[in-house]
């Protein structure tokens, strides 16, 4: 109530009529100077006393804002440090994982972008080291890219009799990925096929998935890595992947399923375990996360 009614504006006419007043009654009452005086004093008082209160709870609710801003700043640095506390320990494993695909796949050209929603060096070490324990004969790539080269070199690199079939919707990335299997000499482990997306229909549902005609002639694919098509291209898009090559899996095969971290491709992992009981899944702690899959 005070700081909405008391200014200065109002206490100085108040003070002025209280004066005005007190001068009056003196004056009409004969009350003589000191009294008049005294009263005409204790006006400026009040008015004075009303400002200072005024002034006090004016600087007490300043206070109250600055704590709160105070408190909000504090609670943005804390946030701000933590997640550059995580975003060092990722950059750090990221560099750490790189270092070691190097030393194990050393190379002598450029190599792809592994950012973004590239496939990360966790994730694409993980995918040398299944490749060099489990020497598969046929890799699938739903999605093409870094992982196609990493993988290809590590088939050279330790003579696995083995090929890669990268399927792409995107003709223009497709040509880039074959451009840089081109220049580490590798084109004949591997292949990426122009995969335009076409609607499928399964358990009621419609998606858009990769064309019939770029993967019909596949069997026995012993490790499948799902990294696409991206999530933009609609509702969990790497749902069919399962459903749809199932019956290409060899006995032994192993699913990769990358991108956890989103909620939509998160949804796809329970899917395919209610779907089809004879799959365990690991969950592996990777940068965007990713889903180990193995026929128990």
């Amino acid at each position: 109530m005070i700081l909405r009614y008391v200014r200065v504006e109002t206490v100085a006419v108040l003070v002025t009529a209280w004066l005005a007043g007190a001068l009056g009654l003196g004056l009409a009452t004969d009350a003589g100077a000191v009294p008049t005086a005294a009263l005409m004093a204790l006006g400026a008082l009040l008015g004075g006393l009303l400002l200072l209160i005024r002034h006090s709870l004016d600087l007490a609710d300043r206070i109250g804002n600055l704590a709160a801003q105070s408190t909000r700043t504090f609670e943005t640095v804390r946030r701000v440090e933590a997640d550059s506390r995580k975003e060092l320990k990722q950059t750090f494993g990221q560099m750490e994982a790189l270092q070691n695909l190097n030393a194990i796949l050393p190379t002598s050209d450029v190599l792809p972008a592994t950012r973004g929603w590239a496939a990360s060096p966790d994730l694409l070490l993980a995918l040398v080291d299944l490749v060099i324990t489990e020497r598969p004969s046929l890799i699938v790539e739903c999605g093409s890219g870094a992982s196609t080269l990493w993988l290809a070199l590590a088939l050279r690199r330790f003579g696995i009799d083995g090929r890669i079939i990268a399927l792409d919707h995107d003709p223009v990335f497709s040509g880039k990925t074959r451009d840089f299997l081109a220049r580490h000499d590798v084109l004949d482990l591997a292949e990426v096929r122009d995969a335009p997306l076409e609607s499928f229909s399964l358990d009621g549902e419609t998606y858009s998935w990769y064309a019939r005609t770029a993967w019909e002639d596949l069997a026995g694919i012993d490790l499948l890595f799902v990294d696409g098509p991206p999530a933009a291209t609609g509702h969990q898009a790497r749902y069919p992947a399962l459903p749809l090559l199932n019956k290409s899996l060899s006995p032994i095969a192993t699913i990769v399923l990358d991108d956890l971290i989103v909620p939509d491709m998160r949804e796809v992992l329970p899917r395919w375990l209610d779907a089809d009981p004879g799959f365990s899944s690991e969950i592996l702690p990777l940068e965007k996360q990713a889903a180990v899959l193995r026929r128990t």
